[in-house]
């Protein structure tokens, strides 16, 4: 994990690794977890606040409508879409909540595997992406999730670190 924090911190973010016990609904078995939260001039995260941003990013999967992987044909974009904007989100600033084996999610558009979470953290007031890794490497994106849990992640994870 210290490489990926260095290639953050490089890209003129700085990024905080965390191992925590997390016990979203469907993920109770997971006992370790690595979060990386990156954003622009953030303190370390105390484990109390990194524990409560894991546990609104599960939920926020789990309020997902629809997402790729089950509902293609609901959101309309094409793989090298979704890639695309995967890339952007990753490459600025975002959480990402990586699991130690693949956790099912029970989401309102349908069970996934999950190995990642990655959110966008491009806007000030919420959180503007949402997507998942699966359990075979494939970037699935989601979409119509809780818009008030969008809004509470923001203010967890910039209060995690401090953020301004």
């Amino acid at each position: 994990m210290r490489g990926q924090a260095r290639r953050v911190a490089l890209a003129g973010n700085l990024g905080f690794a965390l191992l925590l016990g997390l016990a979203p609904g469907t993920a109770s078995a997971q006992s370790a977890i690595t979060i990386p939260l990156h954003l622009r001039e953030a303190g370390e995260p105390t484990k109390p606040a990194a524990d409560a941003v894991g546990k609104l990013a599960a939920e926020l999967v789990e309020s997902s409508n629809f997402n790729s992987y089950t509902r293609p044909d609901v959101l309309n974009q094409s793989i090298p879409e979704i890639q695309d904007h995967y890339r952007r989100v990753a490459a600025g600033n975002s959480l990402v909540i990586t699991y130690a084996s693949p956790v099912k999610f029970r989401t309102e558009g349908g069970e996934l595997w999950v190995l990642e979470i990655v959110i966008g953290l491009g806007r000030p007031d919420r959180v503007d992406a949402l997507f998942t890794i699966d359990n075979a490497g494939r970037v699935v994106a989601h979409e119509k999730y809780n818009g008030a849990l969008a809004v509470e992640l923001r203010k967890a994870a910039d209060a995690a670190v401090g953020a301004p």
